[in-house]
């Protein structure tokens, strides 16, 4: 529809707050210029940018600058983004889903609804080993060659049938990191191990994969890279065979075949493809990871073969914008480092990058690894994510700015849309997977409507400024469609004073109209003047209501649980029977709470080896915990960052961790029977049980831990290390024992069969006060049961953890913050040097300031009170630098300032008493 308007009714935006300034009476164009080919939103600003002193850069936008084929195809068409369900960062959906399914809808809705939610497109799952991938061990699906595959362990196979049944469109792919011991590195018995698999997720789900990516992830070493080619070349021959069997699922051809997903090594492996002439003809795509160049030989596969690229795994946002906001506000939640805007910059530089010159990496699609972070806090390399589930028992979910990133492609980019080449990448200096921050002059990327697709093109381009610099944009279109039309402008920036930290998400803020024509080469372009703010994403469209006519804007909360975040409540008890859930149809068939988990316990998070429930032959123990490694069946480990030999079986202790890292004083119990058969007398057998467990650190995982050993040697371990031991004369190796570790402030209780083994006072500068539960063994199958963790009477069982950069804590005197690694609470630090302070009201009987820290000399005042001077020595990740018990619960302030040397921050506990 055409609408003719008077320019003195059309809503001007006026700028002055920026240094831009409204246009004068001179400047407004004459009413029969202003002709929209669609009408703009009603109440909706023009965005009108007519300051003489700016510099405005050109972006030239030619409908017809598309690479193409000879067919006419072009060479590349958006993907979007998708999600890596690897490493077991997806293991506690298993549990939302039983706790609260209305919180695991609603989160599978954010990640896969197109129309409402995030709108992934492709979902990977690892072929699980057994062993830690990297942030925990995802399940192997087959223990041995005669096992049938199981893909009912694990949360995998169920996140891709349960997203299928939000949008069935959505492409799956399956990708290995270890493998099943069993196998050798024998490819027949690999090809086995992933084509039962195959077929289990066809039976069990009616899962079709339309990706397989045979090699080893990350796969390094030269040698090891040309053998997974040949590999993956032998993979694809044998699956196109059975493509044509009687038995066949479904018609395998119709599978793509990735290689290698290499760790920044796209153009080698390029070249290795290139150079084989059966990998050419087997291989449907280029895989790598964490790279936004490309090469020459990059250039060659996507061009001269017609090969998509794939940023096949890149990270997801971290650090969520209400706490980057509070230590980095000029940034405003929306830029820096991995933030919102870095993401959506990587996205597009991974298509072209002016550093790869005339070899961009021309990457069409973007897979998040994870998407969801349904992994407890500590996890290693947690918290990445488009939305955050670590608390299945409150259904308590955070959903936050990655959402809104995508949103910013996937609701006016559909898939298979072109890009307009001259008017697609960005610019600066190369970092860890993207480019730097603040380096940056320009980064868009600009899509059609296919030009197949008929009737006037439509056109999308996406802005991401991760930079301290407003831009200044004069973008000039020709070759698509009717002329005139208003770019709709969706914008996610910062708040302004006084708002919340999410006020200014996915704002639609009005509409740009064209300025004026500019005839280039004999052709004639409308001219739209944009702005793109620091540190901000803006998308500009000719749909006003984005490819589905039904997107709106963000409103704060938006994508807030309607949950509290409450703590995992004590007394916990766990028989493992769980005979008080219902029965339910999965696949066609009805299923007990067990049966559909694949023998999943509640709420654990396996580190390394597989705790699963096993039914047994005792009346008293119908149901008992079991690991299900041992010598003969323990996988193979990832090992390309090692010599890359891909045979290297698990060496670490297997261990699973449950329960709330805001546990503070609470004893935790547990009966265990060690395996009475010894298969490999060179490895220790043994039960553990640990206690204050907060992040990823192998071993004993807890920070304190008790194993007792089939010899009846017992050791009382802190970080590993010994501190108390002994040996329990006359121990009954094969009958049941129950192992109780009580952790009462500094001091860690452990008894066994109601004797006591041990009392250990930790007054070294570093205990740790608050943490989950963990279970560990050797590797056999030793059986568990009857977990249980109670408060201990008169001490204080919960607390509430508060991040450093949480705008509860003040700075009155400045800091210095860091960007920190997963193991670091919400991967912030605050540093404070000499005279420099931090002060918190809160409600409680005590609290622990926690942190990797060196020597510094604290003045502590709490409420009226005499400051006190302490001593605080070097502490390591996560530990107790201070600890204040014993006030009364009610409110309190407390301030901490540094007389001398330098004190960092991660966060604080404050206790409870209700």
């Amino acid at each position: 529809m055409h609408l003719v308007r008077h320019a003195s009714t059309v809503a001007v935006l006026s700028l002055a707050t920026v240094g831009l300034l409204a246009p004068s009476a001179a400047a407004v164009r004459p009413a029969e210029q202003t002709v929209w080919a669609t009408t703009p939103e009603a109440g909706l600003p023009e965005l009108r940018l007519d300051d003489p002193s700016i510099n405005w850069r050109e972006i030239v936008v030619d409908g017809g600058d598309v690479e193409r084929r000879p067919d006419g195809a072009a060479y590349n068409v958006f993907g979007g983004f998708g999600s890596v369900s690897c490493n077991n960062t997806s293991n506690l959906l298993l549990d939302y889903k039983e706790e609260n399914p209305d919180a695991y809808w609603e989160i599978m809705r954010m990640l896969f609804d197109p129309v409402g939610g995030a709108g992934l497109t492709h979902i990977k799952v690892e072929l699980g080993s057994d062993s830690n991938s990297s942030s925990g061990a995802e399940p192997a699906t087959k223990r041995s060659a005669d096992e049938p595959a199981n893909v009912l362990r694990g949360a995998g196979f169920h996140v891709i049938a349960d997203a299928l049944t939000i949008n069935p469109d959505i492409e799956v792919e399956a990708l290995r990191w270890g493998e099943p011991s069993w196998t050798g590195n024998d490819w027949t018995k690999r090809y086995q191990w992933y084509k039962e698999t195959i077929d289990a997720a066809y039976d069990m789900f009616g899962v079709e994969f339309d990706w397989i990516s045979p090699a080893q992830n990350e796969v390094r070493h030269v040698d090891y890279q040309v053998s997974e080619l040949n590999w993956t070349i032998q993979f694809a021959k044998w699956l196109a065979r059975d493509a044509a069997a009687p038995d066949a699922r479904y018609d395998y051809s119709r599978t793509r075949i990735v290689a290698l997903d290499s760790y920044r090594d796209g153009n080698n492996v390029a070249g290795r493809i290139l150079a084989n002439p059966e990998a050419l003809a087997n291989v449907d795509a280029l895989g790598f990871h964490y790279d936004i160049e490309g090469g020459p030989n990059v250039t060659r596969l996507n061009k001269e073969y017609g090969l998509p690229i794939l940023y096949s795994e890149g990270v997801a946002p971290m650090i969520d914008p209400q706490y980057r906001l509070a230590a980095d506000p000029a940034r405003g939640g929306v830029g820096g480092t991995v933030s919102a805007a870095d993401i959506a910059d990587r996205f597009i530089n991974a298509y072209r990058w002016s550093g790869a010159e005339s070899n961009p990496a021309h990457m069409t699609t973007f897979l998040f690894q994870p998407a969801v972070s349904a992994m407890y806090e500590g996890t290693q390399y947690s918290p990445k994510h488009l939305v955050r589930a670590s608390d299945p028992w409150s259904g308590y979910w955070e959903g936050d700015v990655g959402i809104v990133t995508v949103r910013h492609f996937h609701q006016f980019v559909a898939d298979g849309w072109e890009y307009i080449e001259g008017a697609t990448g960005g610019d600066g200096t190369k970092g860890d997977g993207g480019t730097n921050v603040d380096t940056s002059t320009r980064t868009v990327l600009t899509a059609r409507t296919p030009a197949n697709a008929g009737g006037s093109p439509e056109w999308t381009q996406v802005h991401a400024n991760n930079t301290r610099t407003d831009r200044y944009f004069e973008v000039k279109v020709a070759g698509l469609g009717e002329r005139g039309r208003p770019l709709h402008a969706w914008q996610t920036r910062g708040p302004d004073a006084g708002e919340s930290y999410d006020a200014n998400y996915f704002q639609n803020i009005g509409y740009y109209a064209p300025v004026r024509s500019e005839v280039i080469d004999g052709v004639e372009y409308d001219v739209y003047r944009v702005r793109v703010p620091a540190y901000a994403i803006v998308t500009l469209s000719t749909l006003p209501h984005g490819v589905h006519g039904s997107t709106v804007e963000y409103r704060p909360g938006d994508f807030a649980p309607q949950a509290q975040d409450e703590i995992l409540g004590l007394p916990y008890r766990d028989n493992f029977e769980y005979d008080d859930y219902p029965v339910t149809v999965v696949g066609g068939r009805e299923m007990t709470y067990l049966e559909r988990r694949g023998g999943t316990p509640r709420y654990t998070a396996d580190q390394d080896g597989a705790f699963e429930v096993v039914a047994t032959d005792e009346r008293r123990r119908r149901r008992v915990l079991q690991q299900q490694n041992h010598a003969d069946n323990r996988g193979y480990v990832w090992n390309v960052w090692g010599d890359g030999r891909q045979n290297v079986p698990s060496t670490a202790a297997p261990s699973t961790v449950l329960g709330d890292h805001r546990w503070a004083d609470y004893t935790a119990t547990v009966d265990f029977r060690l395996d009475p058969v010894d298969r490999d007398p060179t490895l220790a057998n043994f039960a553990g049980l640990g206690v204050r467990q907060l992040y990823a650190r192998g071993g004993d995982q807890a920070t304190y831990a008790v194993r007792v050993h089939e010899d009846g040697r017992w050791e009382l371990r802190k970080l590993d290390a010994v501190v108390a031991s002994g040996t329990v004369a006359g121990m009954d190796t094969g009958a049941w024992h129950t192992l109780s570790v009580a952790a009462r402030e500094n001091v860690i209780t452990a008894t066994l069969d109601g004797a006591r083994l041990a009392s250990y006072a930790d007054t070294s500068v570093n205990p740790v006060l608050a943490g989950r539960v963990a279970l560990v063994s050797g590797y056999y199958n030793t059986q568990y049961d009857n977990l249980a963790v109670t408060p201990i009477k008169g001490r204080a069982w919960k607390s509430t953890t508060i991040d450093d950069s949480d705008p509860r804590v003040a700075y009155p005197d400045g800091f210095s913050f860091v960007q920190a690694g997963f193991a670091h609470f919400n991967r912030t630090q605050h540093v404070l040097a000499s005279g420099q302070s931090l002060a918190l009201d809160f409600t409680g009987t005590g609290l622990n300031l926690f942190g990797a820290t060196g020597p510094a000399t604290l003045e502590v005042r709490v409420d009226d009170r005499t400051p006190r001077t302490e001593q605080v020595g070097t502490v390591g990740t996560r530990q107790t630098s201070y600890w204040l018990r014993g006030l009364p619960q009610r409110h309190h302030n407390v301030t901490v300032r540094v007389v001398s040397g330098t004190f960092t921050l991660d966060g604080i506990d404050v206790l409870t008493a209700r």
